[in-house]
């Protein structure tokens, strides 16, 4: 089988969905089929990234950017000159999908992968999804499956679109449980390297420090609502230089800020940190928040797309109200600190639940086994899970 991926940015780029792609790619390529990425040259902005750019990854030239969407006429050239059994596409709202569902033949199998819908925070933002809601449509009209990563978020796609419940399939996001395991002086190398006090609770961000994620949220929590509190926090991510300054222009001096950590740094942090929190308004199903269960780590997050389907509060961390307040984060922060055995056994709770329903192996066999179902839609019966050559 052939797969191309069609995606608006892929690695070097850091995001959920670039590691999303990176992973099925490699699932794909060790299984025996062929597959590669189509995406733009906005993935190569960041001269800081830990990662490398991959072979058999069409970085096309940007055209131009539509409120951070970008448009690449090179993409839909090459879409439209390749050849695959099957094109998988991630989100229907960048503009990347709707240029290869224009390129792609009329006989090839289309899936979709929608990683969260869109939030409407601002008039602006209603205005731009009013109107693209006929292109999005479009886009679905021509897919032959769609992947969903929570059962909320199947509801919101039969809700607001003409889709046959029949070619929706709820997969999860996953994770490779095995890749981030460390060990207790590796945590210790990386405590002092970034001046972390093992005797001081941490609290970890790690996300692109963008408003959607609510970052800010985080920040006023603990300077304006927790000033006595004794606790670190180490705020990891990219972000606009003029936001990122005034998220530290916010906090106090327990902020700690970086980006563009190796991947041993950022897997020891996990196991280092005492919470982590993702208060985020928009979401598909982040692997930063599985990773961060994985190590044991009690979460502080919200409902966001199919994060609710995922996460019981007080079972496995706590579920904020939407849009969070600062002081409710406040209120949860100092609710775990005060709890140190409520959260080890969160901890020891959220890493069974993430190994027994999250790991990536599980999750890429049920992804190929809805391209053989988008294969034989298309009458590809009996040669769409034949490895290649």
């Amino acid at each position: 089988m052939n797969v191309i991926q069609v995606s608006h940015l892929y690695r070097p780029s850091i995001g959920g969905i670039e590691n999303y792609s990176h992973r099925l790619v490699n699932s794909l390529r060790e299984s025996g089929h062929t597959a590669s990425v189509i995406t733009t040259d906005s993935s190569l902005t960041n001269d800081q990234t830990p990662l490398s750019m991959e072979t058999q990854v069409s970085y096309c030239s940007t055209t131009a950017t539509l409120f951070r969407n970008p448009l690449s006429i090179e993409l839909f050239r090459r879409v439209r000159a390749s050849s695959a059994s099957l094109y998988h596409l991630h989100s229907p709202w960048y503009l990347s999908s709707l240029e290869a569902i224009l390129a792609i033949p009329d006989d090839a199998a289309v899936v979709l992968t929608i990683h969260g819908f869109q939030p409407l925070k601002s008039m602006t933002a209603k205005l731009l999804s009013t109107a693209y809601k006929p292109f999005a449509q479009y886009i679905f009209d021509r897919v032959d499956h769609t992947i969903v990563l929570g059962r909320s978020e199947r509801d919101r796609l039969l809700k607001e679109y003409d889709v046959n419940p029949r070619d929706v399939s709820v997969i999860p996001n996953g994770i490779h449980p095995e890749s981030f395991e460390t060990s207790r002086s590796d945590i210790k190398q990386v405590q002092a390297k970034y001046g972390i006090d093992p005797t001081t609770p941490t609290v970890l961000f790690l996300s692109r420090l963008v408003p959607l994620k609510n970052p800010d949220v985080l920040v006023d929590a603990v300077a304006k609502h927790l000033p006595e509190q004794e606790l670190d926090v180490l705020m990891i991510g990219n972000g606009d230089d003029d936001y990122v300054a005034e998220l530290q222009r916010r906090a106090d001096d327990r902020f700690v800020f970086h980006s563009n950590l190796p991947f041993d740094d950022i897997k020891s942090l996990y196991h280092a940190a005492s919470l982590f929190v993702l208060p985020s308004h928009m979401e598909g199903l982040p692997t930063v928040l599985l990773e961060a269960m994985n190590a044991r780590t009690p979460v502080i997050t919200t409902a966001a797309g199919a994060i609710g389907d995922v996460i019981t509060h007080r079972e496995h961390g706590h579920i904020l109200e939407r849009p969070p307040r600062p002081e409710s984060l406040a209120a949860a922060i100092q609710y775990y600190l005060d709890r140190p055995e409520e959260r080890r056994e969160i901890g020891r709770r959220n890493r069974a639940y993430v190994r027994g329903s999250f790991d990536w192996a599980d999750v890429a066999e049920e992804i190929e086994s809805v391209y053989d179902r988008a294969l034989e839609t298309q009458g590809r019966v009996g040669r769409q899970l034949t490895p290649s050559n």
